[in-house]
């Protein structure tokens, strides 16, 4: 059975009008296409899902962009991509509101069944949202909710890091920051400039008191895209890993680094701390000037707004 007959098996489980399919494409309109881009939309040619949570494009839709083939958009304004620099093409997620982009899965065709198979946990059979999925603020899923939502698109797709990302935020978030480090050190080998997932790596390690390993790991989120904007401030945290366990060459170094790649580092850790203790926010005014001290350790106002936030 092809990826698309297991994708319309899936699918023919819901209601009428919780997806939505193309009839097939010609074979002209599809010709030159990635293969399996190509033969869904053979079958396919265009659908929505989820009631309009995810449209793929048809043929004519379909829209060249340097290196990406924009094949979808989420209900959300994010951008479903195709990587055509790489063999098989991956499907990237282009967030909207962050700018961020996520590598959803490493082929159109696990991808797509990855995500049938992992949506099913968030909606029913007709198409609405199951009982119990979202958090207290009524907004964000649970994050039980979210465990069980990515494993069902690793079960497809093992190697997608964005769903094992999402993964091990989840874990840390019930109180599993065991499993959440092994998930994470996976995603960094198959996609080692997974910038964020160094830099919740190094959050898990130094929350466990690994020190010197958190350090690497957030050195690493800074390293792995030098032109990515947060660089700086995972170069910050490396500095401030390596001011808590003493080392002041290490400091120094990572601190350098991390105003190298973004001057402003340092003053707009001071302004977060400072508006935080202004709104009484102490554990994150700690957070911020913590991180400022480690990038200034001479600034006496960040000294002071650390000292208050201790209380």
């Amino acid at each position: 059975m092809t990826f698309y007959e297991r994708f319309r098996t899936e699918i023919a489980r819901y209601a009428d009008g919780v997806h939505r399919l193309g009839p097939p494409a010609r074979p002209e309109a599809v010709a030159g296409l990635p293969a399996e881009l190509a033969s869904f939309l053979r079958s396919f040619d265009g659908a929505d899902l989820f009631i309009d949570a995810v449209t793929l494009h048809d043929a004519a839709g379909l829209r060249r962009d340097g290196r990406l083939l924009v094949i979808g958009a989420t209900q959300d304004g994010d951008t479903l991509a195709l990587d055509l620099d790489r063999d098989p093409p991956p499907v990237l997620r282009l967030e909207a509101d962050t700018g961020e982009t996520l590598e959803e899965g490493t082929s159109f065709a696990r991808w797509i069944e990855g995500y049938v198979a992992a949506e099913a946990i968030v909606y029913d059979r007709e198409g609405d949202f199951r009982e119990g999925i979202f958090g207290d603020e009524g907004e964000a899923l649970d994050p039980r909710a979210v465990i069980r939502r990515e494993r069902k698109a690793l079960k497809i797709d093992p190697a997608a890091p964005a769903p094992a990302w999402r993964l091990a935020r989840a874990l840390v978030r019930v109180g599993k920051p065991d499993e959440a480090e092994r998930v994470l050190e996976e995603v960094v080998a198959h996609a080692p400039r997974f910038a964020w997932a160094w830099f919740d790596l190094g959050g898990v390690r130094r929350a466990a008191g690994r020190l010197a390993e958190a350090e690497a790991a957030f050195a690493r989120a800074a390293e792995a895209q030098p032109d990515y904007e947060p660089a700086g401030y995972f170069a910050a945290q490396a500095a401030r890993a390596a001011a808590e366990r003493g080392d002041e060459p290490a400091r120094a170094a990572h601190a350098t680094r991390a105003l190298a790649l973004d001057p402003d580092v340092a003053r707009a850790q001071k302004e977060a701390a400072r508006a935080s203790l202004a709104d009484g926010k102490t554990a994150e005014a700690r957070e911020a000037a913590a991180t400022a001290a480690a990038l200034a350790p001479r600034d006496v106002e960040v000294l002071d707004i650390l000292k208050r936030a201790k209380g």
